[in-house]
């Protein structure tokens, strides 16, 4: 009808965004020339989003291919027409699984009409619905309400803190207007219970009802004033008592907004390659080494050099602003319940921008990467997977899933088997913040971890197997494997004596996962060691003001002295095959040491730096460019 304005597609992901411009883009030369497609989602950067609100150029219609995203949170003025698919994709909870499984469904009819009215903002426009009017009368009427699709544990710890005392919180939730499912309330509270911020008391003497009464701890009581997922929440808790709070507290900003890392569609490859630079055994690593280096070069150069030094690796400077932002917010949080003293905090920042000070109480293991990888676990007790000996090397076993991938996007995914240092360094369990289901189960937020770590923090409780009765083994008089600073003072080839002690099961944690030892001692050792964290975690938060106990501190230094200990047993194992082109390999990521020039800002705990071995440079300034070939390289 002669007049310009732009066709907005609404599709369910951006698997059907991807196919349809490559559809568009196939058509003859003089049609495609006619078309601007821009596509709208998440996995475009922010600059390419914006340029949705820019007019086409003369002679070209604007394409927008968008998710639901346009429905309500964008406005884009010069609309006409709208087609509508009728999809979405939801992301549902599924209990019994205990996890998120994301499923392509049929909008509501709330929807279909939102984004109708996004056609003729500003002028008359039109919508084309992809479907019969008999599937918009079967459409619900309006979406599925969040509190019946998500997991509730912030929803379930909040209501224990408010609810009446004999008022079960399944009780409480089932009276909503839209009551969840009683088997997502039962999950939620089970993994409250594992993280010891609820527990089941008998009701008192007397009381009207026998039931069992459910109750903060006061570790859950400190877990409602912090505005976070309990999960994460109970890793700042456990990181302020273990010593090395700050790079706790940039994970758990992390954890609560998005991934900082870019993965721009035009150099996934490469995008990929820069995450890998940074860590290659932890995706939170990852992205706390990018975050310390981040730091480091706007005090080196400029805020503008960081700006670019950040285009240059991928990472986009909003987020990691955004992540500045939330841990001065979770600090404040902390200093309010009394976990962060005002001591701790360097002097002279002005309010709202306080820093941890490098030399706190609750930063002297800050360091110690392999000990902040074993904090992190803390917070998803549940959240283990083991890979598979008799399986395709990628298929990881967790406690309720016997067939997970670990995510594409995660540096620990390897394509194909890995060979030499890679294989050696091939973990052989690893930690995850989340399980999800598309076109297979996925484990997203992959961590490398050592056996000694699953140990001492992974899952939620430790039962002794019954004792075996085994001879000892003798070393031949030849001394300890391992010296008093962690480096090997001499080699042992095992006999079939103490291979047979070391497959006597002493343990088992969450009662999948055998503990085997050839020590009697070992199962009290590790109850011992593990009853005594908790216990100073639990003297923590019950006087959250308090210092811990001398007796406690010795516990604790002992515990991170022991994963440095265990860390530098598996740099020494990795430098038989020579040093590699990666960050160093191990189960908490390895200690990585910074280059010349950059002592002052590494050496404060939470911003890299250490004693180990050094890990590749992220890339310097440079412009992303075609070449040749068509490929996209760095000049």
């Amino acid at each position: 009808k002669g007049r310009t304005g732009s066709v907005l597609i609404f599709f369910p992901g951006w698997k059907e965004i991807k196919d349809t411009m490559k559809v568009l883009e196939g058509l003859p030369k003089e049609e495609s020339n006619a078309l601007l497609i821009l596509p709208l989602h998440s996995e475009v950067p922010a600059t390419e989003q914006q340029r949705v609100f820019d007019k086409a150029p003369e002679g070209k219609i604007k394409i927008i291919l968008s998710t639901n995203i346009a429905e309500s949170s964008v406005t884009i003025n010069d609309v006409l027409a709208v087609v509508d698919t009728g999809l979405v994709k939801q992301m549902d909870y599924n209990p019994e699984k205990t996890m998120s499984e994301m499923a392509t469904v049929a909008t509501s009819r709330a929807s279909a009409t939102q984004r109708t009215g996004r056609a003729g903002r500003v002028a008359a426009g039109v919508c084309y619905r992809l479907y019969s009017r008999a599937m918009y009368e079967a459409m619900a009427e309006r979406p599925t309400p969040e509190i019946q699709r998500t997991e509730l544990e912030s929803t379930c710890l909040q209501t224990a803190k408010f609810k009446a005392p004999t008022t079960t919180v399944h009780d409480f939730l089932s009276e909503a207007l839209d009551p969840p499912a009683e088997a997502t309330v039962d999950s939620a509270m089970d993994r409250l219970k594992k993280l010891g911020a609820i527990v089941e008391v008998p009701a008192p003497t007397g009381a009207e009802t026998t039931a069992t009464r459910e109750l903060l701890t006061h570790l859950g009581n400190i877990l409602t004033e912090l505005p976070l997922d309990p999960a994460v929440g109970r890793m700042l808790a456990v990181g302020s008592v273990m010593g090395c709070l700050d790079p706790v507290l940039t994970a758990a900003a992390v954890m609560s907004s998005r991934d900082p890392f870019l993965q721009p569609t035009y150099a996934r490859d490469e995008a990929q390659a820069a995450r890998k630079r940074f860590s290659d055994t932890s995706d939170v690593q990852a992205i706390l080494r990018a975050y310390a280096d981040w730091r480091y070069e706007i005090v080196k150069s400029s805020y503008y050099g960081a700006v670019q030094w950040a285009r240059d690796n991928f990472l986009s400077a909003q987020g990691l602003d955004t992540i500045t932002t939330l841990r001065r917010t979770l600090l404040g949080d902390l200093i309010k319940t009394g976990l962060v003293s005002p001591e701790d905090l360097e002097p002279g920042q002005r309010r709202g921008q306080d820093e941890l000070s490098g030399n706190a109480v609750v930063n002297r293991h800050a360091q110690n990467e392999a000990l902040i990888t074993a904090v992190l676990a803390t917070g998803f007790p549940s959240n283990l997977a083991a890979r598979r000996t008799h399986a395709h090397f990628g298929v990881m076993r967790t406690e309720r899933e016997d067939n997970a991938g670990i995510h594409p996007g995660s540096v620990v995914f390897h394509r194909a088997p890995p060979r030499g240092r890679d294989q050696a360094a091939l973990a052989d369990w690893v930690m995850y913040s989340e399980m999800v289901s598309s076109s297979q189960v996925f484990i997203r937020g992959v961590s490398a971890m050592n056996p000694e770590q699953v140990m001492l923090f992974g899952g939620s409780k430790l039962k002794k197997c019954e004792a075996v009765s085994t001879p000892p083994v003798s070393d031949g008089g030849k001394g300890p494997l391992l010296g008093a600073d962690g480096l090997p003072t001499r080699s042992v080839a095992p006999s079939s004596r103490a291979l047979a002690a070391a497959n006597s099961p002493v343990a088992v944690i969450d009662d999948w996962i055998m503990v085997m030892s050839s020590c009697a001692d070992t199962a009290e050792l590790l109850e011992d060691v593990r009853g005594e964290l908790d216990a100073a975690l639990a003297l923590k938060t019950m006087n959250p003001r308090q210092p811990l106990s001398p007796a406690f501190v010795s516990i604790i230094d002992a515990v991170a002295g022991t994963m440095t200990l265990v860390q530098k047993r598996n740099d020494l194992a990795l430098n038989r095959f020579g040093p590699s082109q990666s960050s160093a390999r191990g189960g908490g990521g390895g200690i990585r040491s910074g280059g010349a020039g950059r002592a002052g800002l590494n050496s404060r705990p939470g911003y890299g730096g250490g004693n180990g071995a050094a890990g590749a440079a992220p890339k310097k300034a440079g412009r992303l460019q075609r070449n040749a070939e068509g490929k996209f390289v760095r000049v």
